[in-house]
């Protein structure tokens, strides 16, 4: 597999390699810049010179720019800049690109106009064609980029609808007339109206939207929804969002992607400590992220404060909250589909930002062909007073013991020395498009993430000693896609992809005892000590997506996909005791095929199905969906979908009562590590007016075959190989419902989001019953208000309110002597998550302003303040036993109040 994917990687680049070299030697022929000065020069004279000097195809009626003259002085201006200059004085004539690429003048009455609001001028001659099929794509109007997930429907018929795909492609059927107008939309954008006449192709139209962020004050336009987190229509547990609009979130430290979406109700956002995603009662690793078709596995920078995704570097976000379709597969509780951006394809731009924290830019640049485009984007952080907050909890009421991490010890021990850390991601990629209906991409993304917390240590008045304790993690993958838009039905990517998971943590505790008679360095005095934890997870796979539109009531979507993992995991104590040791792999080939088909006007079915075969357990798995909408009336939908989902690479929890447990990946089918498997129910409705938007769904989610590693009921002595024994098998559930209340736009716009939720776990080892999951929160409340006075102006605020997350609670302890002398202290724990954390909340706020009087570059200034009034909230507990003195609890809290000040600066 992994020689395919590298044989693939050589024939795209040497095809793009040879594309480009062949450009290179027509250039010589055809010029891409003008350099001449035309002065009066008759309009036929000049569109010679652009398709015999510059190689340009076009078509126009010779009578109608018979009179025209041009008077233009050209230097040095690219060749789709000067021809789009000539139509500046040409007030009468107008232009459009057809599908074949070739560019049509026509006389401007007849052109739809591309702006927004009520001035635009509707055709209002008679009809010439009925019932048709419009196609196209739809880009951003200042750096050309497609826009995927956007949606267009016919004014006046809502059914009449449809969306863009991941390459902004659409294919709209049984538009009334030529003469009607389509409405398009997108988050972050303003409306536009495009309207048909006789003289329009309706095949692979290029609609431009404009960001609203870029009009000015003075331009009247229609007041349209201002969403910074959209639910999609026809859609069931989906939230939209576009990285422009998370800017004008509160943040802390860095705009986050994970945070933004953890405001909604059913995705948790009672932790700081973790960007990671719990969606209705789920855990991260039972999400499949995907950015642009390969999976992140680990999604999380500073000990979980931030995401590892650059919102510089992300175009379109979509999150699958549960009964997600039979396109995803791998994962228990919900998708997150990241669209990366691809770069300006009409001119150079770059820019950045900087706070407190760390710095970020970017940069992108078209083609000389304008075939294609480039585009990277980096983030760095550096230690400041901000930095060292979020890793004073390593410094600070820090104790050394048994399970070789923060945890229960006799020794009250203090760091001398803060910890030094950094992170770092990369973000890059490059799209050409050899053919108008062809798109080959490659991207790559690598993040890491680096922490030393070495330190002296001081216990008591007779033994101190030094800690080296150095952790490094991190995600790198990439994935080179082939589309094609075969015509304007069908539709196709193959994808190739390689994804690579690490964790490495080595930890070392050197203590010496000293009496009154003799100082010694005694390494073994205490036990478990020195330890190593590797973690190490390869994804090689390979992708075949098809969609293929029957008519205007049926939409099949059918696809392949084969991924080889690998998996090797090492946890080792004092250099010689291997407690886990593990290296897998393994092979999975999936299958699915859906039909989105809608039976009158009113009912859209999705069933669908998907069949993988692991050949680790040289099983087939058949996991069924579906998903159903009615249109109940104009403003309400009610909408319920159901399905069958399994997990083949599992992110395991190794408990750890007194140092706080960790995550793991491994691969299911080995002995104790069964494919563990979840069954969703969702049903709900939404209420939509002008100015309001009302969504409830609750869900039910029957959970099989977790698993879990725990040594709390191993005995004191156990034989090396006997450690792999202590894997448990258990099953759970989570239900609930969420309620949203939103107020679309205005200059007042936000939410208010509840969730009212339960997810338990049954561990036959624990006992009979179901006890709390990690991740229970029985109320969420959550409340989004974002203020614009005006255009260069924005007031955020949040607050969000939860109970707390249970956790295990101990009751006593004892101490034991090894038989090499030294001594070992456990901890006797009550039942399982038998206690509860004190409530959370906080409150952030946000100020930014547009700095809009620079008018050389773009750019703002945003003040963020988080937890307002500096709320102690807690993170976990440490526990550590002395003979004398019994448990000793240590709070281990969240961050108080932090400031922080961001600048962000870019060309265009």
């Amino acid at each position: 597999m992994r020689r395919i994917i590298v044989f693939l990687n050589v024939i795209v680049c040497f095809y793009v390699t040879d594309n480009l070299t062949a450009q290179v030697r027509d250039s010589v022929k055809v010029k891409y810049y003008v350099n001449k000065l035309y002065f009066k020069e008759p309009l036929l004279n000049v569109l010679h010179d652009f398709e015999t000097v510059y190689g340009m195809k076009l078509r126009y009626d010779s009578a109608q720019v018979a009179d025209c003259r041009i008077h233009r002085d050209f230097q040095s201006v690219r060749v789709s800049d000067a021809f789009k200059s000539l139509f500046d004085d040409l007030k009468g004539l107008s232009y459009y690109v057809d599908e074949d690429g070739v560019h049509c003048i026509v006389p401007a009455k007849n052109m739809p106009r591309n702006r927004t609001g009520k001035e635009n001028k509707r055709y209002t001659g008679d009809v010439s064609r009925r019932n048709l099929l419009v196609t196209g794509r739809i880009k951003d109007q200042n750096s050309g980029e497609f826009l995927p997930f956007a949606t267009v429907h016919v004014e006046g018929h809502p059914a009449i609808a449809a969306a863009t795909n991941t390459d902004g492609y659409f294919t709209l059927y049984d538009v009334p007339s030529d003469t009607v107008a389509l409405i398009f939309r997108y988050l972050g954008y303003e409306t536009q109206y495009f309207y048909l006449s006789p003289e329009i192709s309706v095949s692979n139209l290029f609609v431009e939207l404009q960001p609203t962020v870029n009009l000015l004050d003075e331009v009247v336009v229609v007041a349209e929804r201002e969403d910074v987190l959209k639910i999609p229509e026809m859609s069931i547990g989906v939230i939209q969002t576009t990285a422009a609009k998370i800017t004008d979130l509160p943040a802390l430290g860095e705009k986050d992607l994970f945070r933004s979406f953890q405001l909604m109700p059913g995705i948790s956002a009672a932790n700081e400590s973790s960007a990671g995603m719990y969606v209705r009662g789920g855990t991260p690793d039972q999400n499949l992220v995907l950015y642009d078709g390969f999976t992140i596995y680990h999604q999380e920078h500073l000990m979980g404060i931030f995401s590892a995704f650059n919102t510089n570097a992300v175009k379109d976000v979509q999150l699958h909250k549960g009964g997600f379709d039979a396109k995803y597969g791998g994962r228990l509780s919900s998708v997150m589909e990241i669209v990366g951006k691809t770069g300006n394809d009409k001119s150079f731009n770059a820019g950045g930002d900087i706070g407190f924290l760390g710095f970020n830019a970017f940069m992108e640049m078209p083609f000389t062909d304008e075939k294609g485009s480039f585009f990277v984007a980096g983030r760095r952080s550096f230690q400041s007073f901000m930095y060292d907050k979020f890793t004073s909890v390593y410094s600070e009421n820090q104790q050394t013991g048994m399970g070789g991490g923060p945890g229960g010890g006799r020794f009250n021990q203090r760091n001398q020395q803060k910890p030094e850390s950094y992170f770092y991601d990369l973000n890059a990629k490059l799209t050409y498009n050899p053919t108008r209906r062809d798109i080959i991409s490659l991207s790559f993304f690598n993040g890491k993430d680096v922490l030393d917390n070495s330190r002296e240590s001081f216990g008591s008045s007779y033994m101190s000693g030094s800690i080296t304790d150095k952790t490094n993690w991190g995600n790198v993958g990439s994935s080179l896609k082939w589309s094609r838009n075969w015509d304007n039905r069908f539709y196709s990517n193959l994808l190739a992809s390689f994804s690579k998971y690490y964790s490495l943590r080595d930890r070392q505790n050197s203590t010496t005892s000293s009496s009154s008679a003799s100082t010694t360095n005694n390494i073994a005095v205490m036990f478990n000590q020195n330890t190593g934890e590797h973690n190490n997870l390869w994804d090689y796979s390979l992708k075949f997506d098809n969609e293929y539109k029957i008519n205007g009531k049926n939409k099949l979507e059918f696809g392949l996909t084969y991924s080889n993992y690998r998996i090797d995991y090492r946890y080792a104590q004092s250099d010689t005791v291997n407690i886990l040791d593990m290296q897998n792999s393994g092979n999975l080939l999936s299958a699915y095929v859906q039909d989105k088909w809608t039976l009158g006007e009113r009912l859209t079915v999705l069933p669908g199905i998907r069949l993988s075969f692991y050949d680790v357990t040289s099983r087939i798995y058949p996991e069924p969906r579906l998903q159903v909408f009615y249109k109940a009336g104009s403003r309400l939908n009610l909408k319920a979908s159901t399905g069958y989902y399994k997990q083949f690479v599992n992110r395991i929890v190794r408990e750890d009562i007194s140092a706080g447990s960790r995550d793991i990946w491994l691969l299911s089918g080995d002995e104790g590590i069964p494919v563990s498997s979840a069954t969703h129910f969702v049903a709900g409705g939404i209420y939509e007016t002008k100015d309001f938007l009302f969504d409830v769904e609750a869900y039910y989610k029957k959970l099989y075959d977790l698993s879990e590693y725990t040594l709390r009921f191993a005995p004191s002595f156990i034989d090396n190989s006997s450690y792999q024994e202590f894997f448990y098998n258990g099953e759970g559930y989570s239900r609930g419902i969420d309620f949203l209340l939103q107020k679309k736009h205005g200059k007042l716009t936000g939410w208010v989001g509840y969730t009212l939720a339960e997810t338990r776990y049954r561990f036959p080892v624990y006992g009979d019953g179901y006890f709390a999951a990690n991740q229970d929160v029985t109320h969420e409340f959550k409340t989004v208000w974002t203020y614009k006075p005006r255009k260069d102006f924005t007031l955020s605020a949040t607050w969000i309110y939860a109970t707390g997350k249970p956790f295990t609670e101990p009751v006593g302890g004892y101490k034991l002597n090894t038989p090499n002398g030294g001594e070992m202290n456990f901890i006797v724990v009550d039942k399982k998550n038998n206690a509860r954390y004190p409530n959370y909340h906080r409150l952030d706020l946000l100020a930014k302003y547009d700095l809009s009087f620079i008018r050389a570059f773009k750019s703002s200034v945003s003040v963020s303040l988080f937890n307002v009034y500096d709320r102690a909230n807690i993170w976990y507990k440490e526990y550590a036993y002395d003979k004398q003195t019994g448990i000793t609890e240590t709070n281990i809290n969240l961050l108080g109040f932090t400031p922080n000040v961001t600048l962000s600066i870019q060309l265009k």
